[in-house]
């Protein structure tokens, strides 16, 4: 922008415009313009008088012309700029003109604009989302925006930045002095606000406000991805039954072994005369995921939820009533499994099977290991941020690349057993490169890596730490230590007494290793050559899998004990009863107290909540209590909520269990006119002083 300020006086005028129009038709007075503007044109070199501003004509060119001049000066937008981040007001209004279209979804659109059908607010204290939510209204002609900017103020201001600032020192003087040139420039400074600098100031700063919140939405969605996909995986090593729910093309059904292979497919229709064959086959299904694993107490569920959650609920709970057998119901985030079903991935991955089906496998897999199945899913579908539907894709891209990388860099994959999403995500490697290493499996060792085609040394240094294999032939293999540190660890071994494969009795804290393996750390920083710092790092590395902890356990360890308040503990809250799951039937028993959620997304205002409803919840930051604040929230942690309260668009206004919130009522008629009368009062009372002190100054100046 400030380049493009300091090129506009240079820049020849666009085709087609009035200022090429008068170029064309008055070159003398152009030129006449540009010296008076450099301050060696206003006067008359013949008889050294000062030129007359009523003999440059036509009038309405000059102006223009002038105009243009004054609004293409740097210094002017600038002070423009300023004052407009200081006091200026946006406003939005319902946009009349959009009523010409009545069909519902055009009225559920508008519902969602409800709070900025009337709005105002300083342009430069709008919070992030709400840029974001005006922006989106305005591009779906929901919302029309205006600006509130006192126009005799600007042209007063500019005039003096011109006086003082921008004219030269000749010029300036004459019209100060001079009546007709002070009434020129007057129309002139008009012009330039009016045809010019109120749009182009008012664009920039709106363009400004735009990035800068969709720079924060975008961070936004990057933390929510990453927290998301170090999500700690459900239970390792079970069998599990997952479920798409749907109403007409029935619950599409997946048994999954520990490794999330397929089982079995198959798909229960319940509506209508259907419902006992409908509980007869998912009983036969629950019976043969405990036959999977016998070992197992319970059954694990993992349920979709989208639309016929409820009822694919109620179906589980009575078929394994019937059949006595005692389930574990989980409700799994659906977003984005439907359009990864239909992706080119998933027809290669289940060349037999419908999408439907292929939705319910991801969605139990989800579970398993969130990592290796969100990788696959497009960002935009992921449901993850604020106002990510309105963002970049190649930008989402990017984060998601970003964030998946780091993800697996903290985790590190099984090389002979993850899926070709999650291998070219390994750092260092590419599309070309994981393709390979995918046709090379089974690996025995890691040093078989650079045998691969095209994996060289550099690029086996970067990626070999993140890389597992359960190998006999080296069992550092199967730990995140880099092949260059395997010797120190080795050593480390045989100084701690340790075995790789055996688990740690007694180890003290992680905070208190440094004071007390001071000796061994010296030696092995001294013996090596490397800092004590690396040497640390390798002995967290082989602590990690010796005691067999998930980096993703310890993040939402770590990221939950930082919320040492009692308010939002799962301990004495329960799921809801699907019998008030309807929203009209909640908003009857609010406020519900005590409801077991799941935190699906987290954005600035608040985190929207999975309470076992049909649409999530939002827990607004407000309602968070004196102690928990929105980034000690993880997505996919279980936290207690209360149902507070169910509007006519069946919103749900959510507050943190414990903190026993009332539902927020709406005030009087009564109360609102008071406060108006009140405001109207004291506003009179400020004018009738206003007008008494210019009386008073104008009996002094008499």
């Amino acid at each position: 922008n400030e380049l493009e300020d300091l090129y506009a006086p240079y820049k020849p005028p666009s085709k087609g415009t009035i200022s090429e129009r008068i170029q064309k038709e008055n070159p003398e007075l152009v030129v006449a313009i540009d010296k008076l503007w450099a301050g060696d044109g206003n006067h008359d070199s013949s008889s050294g008088t000062t030129i007359h501003a009523k003999s440059l004509k036509p009038r309405e060119a000059v102006v223009h012309l002038l105009g243009t001049k004054i609004a293409g000066e740097p210094r002017v937008i600038d002070a423009v700029m300023d004052a407009l981040i200081r006091h200026c007001r946006l406003s939005t209004k319902k946009n009349k003109s959009s009523k010409k279209e009545n069909t519902n979804q055009k009225s559920q659109q508008n519902t969602k604009y409800r709070h900025y059908e009337d709005f105002s607010h300083p342009l430069v204290h709008l919070r992030d989302h709400q840029v974001l939510a005006i922006r989106r209204g305005v591009d779906q002609k929901v919302l029309k925006l205006s600006y509130d900017i006192d126009g005799d103020k600007m042209e007063s201001m500019i005039q003096r930045i011109l006086l003082n600032d921008v004219l030269p020192k000749s010029l300036a003087i004459v019209w100060r002095r001079d009546y007709a040139w002070r009434e020129l420039a007057t129309e002139a400074i008009h012009d330039a606000w009016t045809r010019l600098l109120r749009r182009k100031t008012t664009t920039r700063l709106w363009t400004q406000k735009g990035k800068t919140a969709e720079d924060r939405a975008m961070q936004v969605f990057e933390d929510n991805l990453r927290n998301a996909l170090l999500s700690p995986p459900f239970l390792t090593s079970v069998y599990l039954l997952a479920l798409d729910p749907g109403y007409q093309a029935g619950i599409k059904c997946a048994i999954l072994d520990p490794s999330g292979h397929v089982e079995e497919l198959s798909t229960v229709q319940f509506l209508g005369n259907k419902r006992q064959d409908a509980l007869q086959k998912l009983g036969d299904l629950l019976f043969k995921v405990q036959k999977f694993a016998p070992d197992q107490k319970k059954v694990v569920v993992a349920l979709g939820n989208g639309h016929g959650t409820h009822e694919s609920r109620t179906l589980v709970q009575e078929a394994a009533d019937a059949q006595e057998i005692a389930v574990n119901i989980q409700l799994v985030n659906e977003a984005g499994a439907s359009v990864w079903s239909v992706s080119e991935a998933a027809s290669q991955e289940f060349p037999n099977f419908p999408p439907a089906a292929i939705a319910a496998a991801s969605i139990g897999r989800r579970l398993q290991n969130p990592l290796h199945e969100l990788v696959k899913v497009p960002p935009k579908s992921l449901g993850l941020g604020m106002y990510q539907h309105d963002m970049a894709e190649k930008r989402l891209d990017e984060k998601l690349l970003l964030a998946s990388v780091d993800a697996v860099a903290t985790v590190g994959v099984d090389v002979n057993s993850c899926s070709l999403e999650i291998l070219q995500k390994v750092p260092g490697l590419n599309n070309k490169l994981a393709s390979k290493v995918l046709k090379a499996r089974p690996l025995t060792t890691r040093n078989e890596l650079l045998s691969v085609t095209g994996l060289g040394p550099k690029i086996y240094e970067n990626c070999a730490a993140f890389v597992r294999i359960e190998g006999k032939e080296e069992e550092l293999d199967s730990t995140l230590v880099h092949p260059e540190s395997y010797d120190l660890a080795k050593w480390l071994l045989k100084k701690f007494k340790w075995k790789l494969h055996q688990k740690i009795d007694e180890l003290p804290p992680k905070k208190e290793w440094e004071n007390q393996w001071d000796d061994v750390l010296t030696k092995a920083s001294s013996k090596f050559g490397i800092s004590r710092e690396r040497v640390l790092a390798v002995v967290e590395n082989l602590v990690d899998s010796m005691t067999k902890i998930d980096p993703r356990l310890r993040t939402a360890t770590a990221k939950e004990a930082t919320t040492s308040s009692k308010a939002g503990l799962t301990d004495k809250c329960s799921l809801l009863s699907p019998d008030v799951a309807e929203a009209s039937v909640l908003r009857k028993a609010c406020p519900v107290r005590g409801v077991i959620g799941t935190i699906r997304n987290i954005a600035d205002f608040g985190a929207f909540i999975d309470f076992g409803g049909h649409n999530d919840g939002l827990l607004h930051r407000t309602k968070l209590g004196p102690s928990i604040r929105l980034d000690n929230l993880l997505i996919g942690q279980e936290i207690g909520v209360d149902i507070l309260s169910v509007d006519e668009n069946e919103k749900v206004s959510l507050g943190l269990a414990g903190l026993d919130l009332e539902p927020e009522t709406k005030r009087s008629r009564v109360s609102t006119k008071t406060t108006v009368k009140g405001q109207t009062k004291n506003s009179s009372k400020r004018r009738m002083s206003t007008s008494s002190r210019a009386k008073n100054t104008k009996r002094r100046k008499t």
